[in-house]
Order: structure tokens, then C-alpha cells, then sequence
């Protein structure tokens, strides 16, 4: 039978490695300046504006800024002026063609770049059936950016049985500590009334709630 002092240091070091591997999930880039995190940020967006066949400009104005200076506060670790955790993904809310996605693949591109955390982005839609056809394990632990919340198939027929893949992967994501970032048309009650507010109190112990106004930037 082992000793107290011997369970201790047994604990101590399981606290110590659960304690490390939350850390390197937070990892943050305090060096990082703000003219060099929005001159990255705008090259990422404009990336992916041009892969899309858009040849605009990504635009910062009043719409957006606000959202870019919170991005920028959450990669440097400024807790003082970050409102959220940066122990937490993002979920970028906002109506439909502000930009949501463009920006938040942007900033991840940006977190892929500068602390070697790459995202693999998916639809809610596409996620939804790979979940089912794959498992739910390869989805579980890897930085995953995830596009318009709330449009997939809330439940999905396996094998005769009903499956609500998007609920479980978030359950199994929250588990492991895994880093989320989302997008969604959808507003906190809306969320209640889809999916319950069970599903919504996980969502907030997953994800900083961030809000992107204005009006459609589509033409």
C-alpha cells in the first residue's frame, strides 16, 4: 500500500501534467504586436477572399474593428482587455454576408502561422455526416474550425438509429480540452430553442461569445 506522501507526489505530478497540457492548448503569442497581428490578419482574409474568386480588398471599419481588437487581445494573452477566456475557442455570431467566416478563418490562419496551431475547417453540414461515417475520434481533439452552427441536420439516421453528431462532438471536444472556433447565424436563444439549454450552457463553458455587426458586406 503506498504511503500518503507517496499519493501526493503521484497527484502532484498528474496536477502538474494536466496543468501543462492546458497551458500548451492556451499557448499565446505576447510578443506579437497589434500593426503586425492586423497587417497578418488582413493578408489571411485577403488569401482567402482570392482562393474564393473575390479579388476585393479585406476591409477593417467600424463593423468589424472592434471584433479584430478582441482577436488581437485573445493571441497576445491580454487578459485585462480580452473579454472572455483565452482557455476558450471563438464563436463568431452575427447576421448573415458581415463576414463572419472570412475573419474568423483569417485570425485562425494567423494562430496556424504564428504558434504552429493549424485548423482543418469544415461546414456544420459536412461535419455533421463525416462524424457519422468516420467517428467521432478523429474529430475530437484537433483545432477545428467550424462553419454556420445550427444549419446542419440536428439528427441523423445510423444504421436505424437517431444520432445528434454535432451535440456529441462537442461533448467529446469539451472533454478533451480541444480548441473550437465557429461561426453562426444563430443568436443564444435561438440555440435554446434548437438545441436545449443544456447544449447551451456547453457551448458557453466552450466558446467566447463574440458579436459581429453591420450590414452585409455581399453585393
Amino acid at each position: 500500500m503506498l504511503q500518503i506522501s507517496e499519493i501526493m507526489k503521484v497527484v502532484k505530478d498528474e496536477y502538474e501534467k494536466a496543468n501543462t497540457e492546458r497551458m500548451n492548448r492556451r499557448r499565446v503569442c505576447p510578443e506579437l504586436k497589434k500593426e503586425d497581428f492586423i497587417e497578418l490578419l488582413k493578408l489571411e482574409c485577403e488569401i482567402r477572399l482570392l482562393k474564393r474568386g473575390d479579388v476585393g480588398c479585406f476591409e477593417i471599419d467600424e463593423s468589424n474593428s472592434d471584433v479584430i481588437d478582441q482577436f488581437y487581445y485573445y493571441i497576445s494573452g491580454d487578459m485585462k482587455l480580452f473579454k472572455g477566456s483565452i482557455d476558450k475557442g471563438i464563436l463568431l455570431q452575427g447576421s448573415i454576408g458581415t463576414g463572419k467566416t472570412i475573419l474568423l478563418r483569417g485570425f485562425a490562419g494567423v494562430i496556424g502561422k504564428v504558434l504552429d496551431r493549424n485548423f482543418e475547417y469544415y461546414s456544420a453540414f459536412d461535419i455533421n455526416k463525416l462524424i457519422v461515417k468516420d467517428g467521432i475520434d478523429k474529430y475530437s481533439r484537433k483545432p477545428l474550425l467550424i462553419d454556420d452552427i445550427g444549419k446542419e441536420q440536428e439528427i441523423i439516421k445510423d444504421y436505424g438509429t437517431d444520432v445528434r453528431p454535432i451535440l456529441e462532438l462537442f461533448a467529446s471536444r469539451y472533454d478533451n480540452g480541444a480548441l473550437t472556433f465557429a461561426t453562426t447565424n444563430y443568436s443564444n436563444e435561438t440555440f435554446g430553442k434548437k438545441y436545449g439549454q443544456q447544449t447551451v450552457d456547453r457551448f458557453i463553458e466552450t466558446f467566447n461569445f463574440i458579436q459581429l455587426t453591420g450590414k452585409s458586406r455581399r453585393s
